[in-house]
């Protein structure tokens, strides 16, 4: 990525006027469509219907269908300005009926992208005034291969909502990929089944009606590979029915009781072939768990656990021989052997995470970046990391964090240790500092200059009491690849004036970055 801003495609440049065209095209129809309604409303849905008909099919014809996606995007962006465009056009002496009108129009002209060449629809991307148009015409969406309908009624109205959804379904025979939270039913599980048979992710959690008996229906699900069924109401007898019957299983998302379930399923002696599960995720771990895990599912890539000091040894899981992201929850560095552990499995981890972890110093972070060479995610979240008692001195044979990709460190540090982390992770391209560190611009200055950070593309400092503008020059002409710099708000010593020159600065410069405060969060 150019550390300038470089003129926009042309696709994308036609796109976004398309999606503006779209926009004008329902502007010029408020005026015909206010009139006529005043006179019949019948008469008015049905030129709107037929003026939205003739611009789909103009579309169909003129956009390839690989580049739906984009253009849903741009006019579902360009509809939204216009309807904030025409809320702040009226005054006090607004006319209700001329105003719905207009909003309707509007609405309706979304209908215009319904067709088989959307592949991609996040529902919690979409402003809330026009998801009920893509609810109730969900079905004409044929050609979805990832459907995210986010948290639907809430768990509100599941009955009301069951039968629209089913009806949609029934024509979504390429989806693979189906996120409904809270609202699912046994009802839509059929539907799903008999209708959507190429799913291979499924994410139904906290629906309450999804129960064991719901695991019979799932079970139907022959290309099934991960399904989320946290704070649903399924039982470990119903995970283990679940692992029983779907042969290509790889990840049943957060289960608390995982350990009971292959222990039931060794006991009983009907699941003595090996498990598929690629994912083990459990707050609630023994030595027999984590030993069945081993044995029964040699696959698993991904280990998190909450560990017990009294019931769990985290050296079993040593013999993982696929490990390679592993989540650490409550424990202790060095007397729960997590340095053992990675000693012996730390050349394959790429992704490590430690949730409030113990005694973790700088020997500590030192250790961690010779045990694990390739290590591209490193986390520390919570951890009380402690000054070391005696520093490691032998001549590190590895360079320290060569491979790091992303850091996220909401733990609080020492200088020294953060200085460590800091200057050798060269090729970082993520950067999340927490609330519990205090840069300074000396501090700050201290570590570009041993490391300019060069690769980094994105950097999250929460808060800084100490932080000037100086510190934001610097970061700026040393970061050479920075797209996303965030969380300026919460620079205390920085003024609405500072903030303002910085953007002021990045766009007289052409500088590629972003400090929109408003940012969301990547996934």
């Amino acid at each position: 990525m150019s550390r300038y801003k470089q003129p926009e495609k042309l696709e994308k440049l036609a796109l976004r006027k398309l999606g503006d065209w779209i926009a004008l095209q329902a502007e010029i129809q408020m005026v015909p469509a206010v009139g006529v309604a005043q006179e019949n409303i019948s008469n008015a849905q049905v030129v709107l219907a037929d003026s939205i008909n003739f611009i789909r099919s103009y579309l169909d014809f003129n956009v390839p269908w690989m580049l739906y996606d984009s253009l849903a995007e741009m006019t579902i962006k360009a509809l939204s300005d216009l309807i904030e465009k025409t809320k702040n056009s009226y005054g006090f002496r607004i006319s209700m009926g001329r105003f719905v009108t207009q909003m309707n129009v509007i609405v309706k002209m979304t209908e215009v992208l319904f067709t088989k060449n959307i592949t991609y629809l996040s529902i919690d991307r979409i402003p809330k005034m026009i998801r009920s148009v893509f609810y109730a015409k969900l079905y004409m969406l044929k050609g979805l291969v990832y459907l995210n309908l986010g948290s639907l009624s809430g768990g509100w109205k599941t009955a009301d909502m069951e039968g629209a959804i089913i009806q949609s379904l029934k024509e979504l025979h390429s989806l693979k990929y189906l996120f409904m939270n809270y609202d699912c039913t046994d009802n839509i599980l059929i539907c799903i089944v008999q209708y959507c048979p190429k799913i291979e992710t499924l994410d139904v959690s906290s629906s309450k009606c999804i129960s064991n008996e719901s695991i019979d229906i799932i079970c139907n699900l022959k290309k099934l590979k991960s399904i989320q069924l946290y704070r649903t109401s399924v039982t470990w007898t119903g995970f283990a029915n679940l692992l029983l019957h779907c042969d290509n299983l790889e990840d049943v998302g957060r289960c608390d009781e995982i350990g009971r379930v292959l222990e039931f399923i060794h006991k009983t002696g009907i699941g003595l072939k090996q498990l598929n599960l690629k994912t083990y995720v459990s707050r609630y771990a023994t030595d027999t768990h984590l030993q069945l895990a081993v044995k029964m599912c040699p696959l698993i890539r991904s280990m998190t656990v909450f560990h017990n000091t009294l019931q769990s040894d985290l050296m079993i899981l040593i013999g993982l021989d696929h490990l390679c992201d592993l989540k650490l929850l409550s424990c202790d560095f060095y007397a729960d052997q997590i340095k053992q552990v990675l000693q012996a499995k730390g050349c394959n981890i790429i992704s490590l995470h430690l949730e409030h972890v113990d005694q973790i110093d700088l020997n500590a972070l030192m250790y961690i970046s010779q045990m694990c060479p390739l290590l591209e995610n490193f986390t520390l979240y919570n951890c009380s990391l402690i000054q070391h008692t005696s520093l490691y001195t032998k001549k590190l044979d590895i360079l320290p964090f060569r491979n790091l990709k992303k850091l996220t460190c909401v733990s609080t540090c020492t200088d020294e240790q953060l200085l460590f982390l800091l200057s050798n992770c060269v090729n970082v391209e993520f950067l999340h500092i927490g609330t519990a560190i205090q840069f300074t611009d000396d501090f700050m200055l201290k570590i570009l200059e041993i490391n300019p950070l060069i690769h980094l593309r994105e950097l999250r400092i929460m808060q800084s009491d100490f932080m000037t503008v100086t510190s934001v020059e610097r970061i700026i002409h040393s970061c050479m690849s920075l797209e996303i710099l965030v969380e300026l708000e919460s620079w205390t010593l920085l003024t609405d004036s500072d903030r303002e020159f910085i953007r002021n600065y990045i766009k007289m410069n052409n500088f590629n970055i972003d400090t929109s405060p408003i940012r969301r969060y990547d996934a």
